[in-house]
């Protein structure tokens, strides 16, 4: 049987899940600022549980942002030493979309997309502070498959607004309280959610089984907005 590790350290949540003959294990914890400590000793209890061996993974699932600078160069990196190191690939998967999975997961409940109505569409949003907004827009069809409707992108505030005024979604999931204001009408729409690993394996188990891991050395973190803009906020709070 397959074994699929998923790395998710994107936002101020850090988790991980494993796929194998034993099932599926996790872990999932909101501490800020803890990632570095955190994510090693997850992998080594979610392997130690399962009974198996690093050399036994076949793949790796990663989150590759956006999101948090810190965040996603942490589990990144982890990412990088685990499939250099064992020689395995890795499925890639926007951190956007993730959220969008761990909302369906935990709302089964919600509207749901039928074969006689439009898809669902759900937008997520992080924070990505500086006045600014990573912005995605997903539509789920009867199947609960996720779909990209368009590019992740990183907006400001007001063309954040614009673009969910425009495309009117179902929900709106994430970080979007400083965005949407109580008078908007948008708010009460808003499901402040963190992405979790678990979902992330749901989708690299998918997309391995269809051929879409890769190795290690083709994929790169997205951060919408350059590293240079991150090393300015890093000096401006270090100062």
């Amino acid at each position: 049987m397959t074994s699929i590790l998923a790395i998710e350290t994107s936002t101020e949540a850090c988790s991980v899940a494993l796929h194998c003959i034993s099932g599926t294990i996790s872990r999932y914890a909101e501490e800020p600022r803890s990632h570095t400590q955190l994510l090693m000793p997850m992998i080594e209890s979610v392997l130690s549980e399962a009974g198996i061996k690093p050399t036994e993974l076949d793949a790796i699932g990663v989150a590759i942002g956006p999101g948090s600078f810190t965040g996603l160069r942490i589990g990144f990196a982890a990412t990088q030493g685990l499939a250099f190191g064992l020689d395995i690939p890795v499925i890639p998967v926007s951190s956007l979309e993730v959220m969008v999975a761990t909302f369906m997961r935990k709302n089964a409940k919600s509207p749901s997309p039928s074969k006689h109505n439009p898809p669902l569409r759900i937008m997520s949003i992080l924070d990505a502070r500086m006045g600014e907004f990573n912005c995605g827009c997903y539509a789920i069809d009867d199947q609960s498959v996720i779909a990209g409707e368009f590019n992740d992108r990183l907006l400001t505030a007001a063309d954040a607004q614009q673009w969910v005024k425009e495309l009117s979604p179902n929900v709106i999931v994430g970080d979007g309280k400083a965005l949407l204001s109580s008078d908007s009408g948008w708010q009460g729409m808003l499901s402040s959610i963190y992405p979790d690993a678990i979902d992330l394996l749901g989708m690299a188990i998918t997309r391995y089984d269809s051929g879409q891991a890769v190795p290690i050395s083709s994929v790169d973190l997205v951060y919408l907005r350059g590293a240079d803009a991150w090393q300015k906020r890093k000096r401006i709070r270090d100062a």
